[in-house]
């Protein structure tokens, strides 16, 4: 009951099949497929004693046509965020750093970060193209068999299905 008082949320009318622009403030975030007609944005803090900080949190929500466009400001480190999307969406993501995982969306993905940790949950049979690099860090991969450390790795695979994938970082692990 009263951790159900500490969540903040947004929300916004928007059709599977989209296109997502995530342009989202340095945090911890989990991207998952929703409703085939809504964007949802919840925060809630990390601890009860960062309940003030919430109020201090901006959540944007911009639409045009079959385009939206997600930012969040603010003193967001010490939040975690749920956004759930329509599971029919392509995303793009810019992002300086933070930890974000996204689940469950079909669609084309242009992910890329300065810092911190992408995970992307993938179905191979999807995709015609994944590409994935990490400058300084780790690239996993281990639906493709990939596992690589140190300077400048990547990897590039081909396959039969009709999405792209594109995830890049500077420094961290993808």
């Amino acid at each position: 009951g009263q951790a159900a008082s500490n969540v903040n949320q947004t929300e916004q009318s928007f059709t599977d099949g989209g296109t997502i622009w995530l342009r989202l403030a340095s945090g911890h975030y989990r991207v998952r497929g929703g409703a085939s007609d809504r964007i949802v944005v919840r925060w809630y803090p990390e601890g009860s004693d960062k309940m003030d900080e919430m109020k201090k949190i901006k959540v944007r929500t911009e639409l045009s046509g079959s385009v939206a466009t997600i930012q969040t400001d603010g003193p967001v480190r010490d939040a975690r965020f749920i956004i759930e999307l329509p599971s029919r969406s392509d995303l793009f993501l810019r992002m300086r750093a933070g930890d974000i995982k996204f689940e469950g969306i079909e669609g084309n993905k242009d992910l890329r970060m300065t810092a911190g940790e992408l995970k992307v949950d993938v179905v191979p049979s999807s995709y015609s193209r994944v590409h994935a690099s990490a400058t300084f860090g780790e690239v996993e991969a281990s639906e493709f068999g990939i596992s690589k450390g140190g300077v400048k790795q990547s990897f590039t695979w081909n396959g039969g299905g009709k999405y792209k994938l594109h995830a890049s970082l500077f420094a961290g692990e993808v």
